[in-house]
């Protein structure tokens, strides 16, 4: 397997798909603190007021939504929705019943044929799960995908069922924006206000300032080779990118990655990336996170229609690159090619 290493070099942050530009001010100097979480690299990188305090606690918030959903941590509240699978309802936290609520919803918009968090048993079947890749059969795909569907889970306010036995929730989908949203509720509540704070978590950014800035350059990654395609340009922001280079494996030539497209069993292939953009509202990560494998499993034609679904739901933008490598947005922003730069 190759996996695809993001570098962070000077004043780019890259992350999974994309890289944010950002203007350093004489003083104070920014703290930046690295970590390693749910399988990926989580970068925060403060400027003022007590900027190594605030990414200790940035981390800390992290490290509990990891531990509250992670799908291989002992104890989590997915793991033993999982364990309880076929046996009856769980009981679960206020937090934990809104996320999932939060993930369904998103499904909902496309009837789960592109995001499902009940994909989890397909996606073993691949290894990406285990790290252990294969190429399954297509009778071993279609009968999994019986049981690797939402239609499994039942949710009543704070009890949750998987009703066969072999079905699997997985919030990795969404988890990494869910911890963007409760570190921006924490940041409205430092005082004093830092001047910046940059969070990448693998891809998904958290660009903060409080409501300061408006010129955040957010550059879009190469998905087949280094740097960037181009940017747009935004205030603060939650951005998202699910990319078929992030975590892939390759047979004979051709790649397979991580992102499984629910209505197929097979990993996407419409799209090398899809990069979505939304405003600063409660719960806009966890949404921004999910709604990136929708557009990342869809076609040209499909994600047109979706956007008008989801346009004017604190979506600011999309940048989407095709399998042909194809560049397109969505909505009113204004992408600026590296090359006409």
């Amino acid at each position: 397997m190759r996996r695809a290493i993001v570098p962070i070099v000077l004043l780019i942050v890259a992350g999974a798909g994309l890289a944010t530009f950002f203007a350093l001010r004489a003083s104070p100097e920014p703290v930046t603190s690295t970590y390693f979480l749910m399988d990926t690299v989580l970068t925060v990188k403060t400027t003022g007021a007590d900027a190594a305090a605030i990414n200790e606690h940035l981390h800390a918030l992290a490290v509990g939504v990891d531990n509250m959903t992670s799908y291989y941590t002992a104890g989590s509240e997915t793991v033993r929705v999982n364990a309880a699978a076929g046996k009856g309802p769980v009981s679960v936290s206020p937090e934990y019943a809104a996320l999932l609520k939060t993930a369904v919803a998103v499904e909902a918009i496309d009837q789960g044929r592109t995001f499902d968090i009940a994909i989890s048993p397909v996606s073993s079947l691949w290894g990406f799960t285990t790290k252990d890749f294969r190429i399954p059969s297509a009778k071993e795909i279609s009968d999994t995908l019986a049981y690797s569907h939402s239609d499994q889970l039942v949710l009543s306010d704070t009890t949750v069922q998987l009703r066969d036995s072999r079905s699997r929730i997985d919030l990795g989908g969404i988890a990494k924006g869910y911890s963007l949203d409760i570190m921006e509720e924490y940041l409205k509540t430092v005082t004093p206000q830092p001047q910046q704070v940059i969070v990448d978590f693998g891809g998904n950014l958290l660009l903060y300032s409080g409501g300061r800035k408006h010129d955040w350059k957010i550059g879009i990654r190469d998905p087949r080779g280094q740097g960037i395609i181009g940017y747009v340009r935004s205030g603060d922001a939650f951005v998202a990118t699910s990319g078929d280079y992030q975590r892939y494996f390759e047979r004979d030539g051709r790649r397979y990655c991580h992102i499984i497209d629910p209505s197929t069993g097979y990993p996407g292939t419409l799209n090398q990336s899809a990069t979505v953009i939304t405003d600063i509202q409660p719960m806009h990560g966890a949404i921004g996170d999910a709604l990136g494998k929708v557009f990342f499993c869809s076609s040209a034609e499909t994600q047109r229609s979706l956007f008008q679904t989801v346009e004017g739901q604190g979506i600011v933008g999309i940048v989407l690159v095709d399998a042909a490598g194809t560049q397109s947005t969505l909505g009113p922003i204004n992408f600026v090619p590296t090359a006409a730069q």
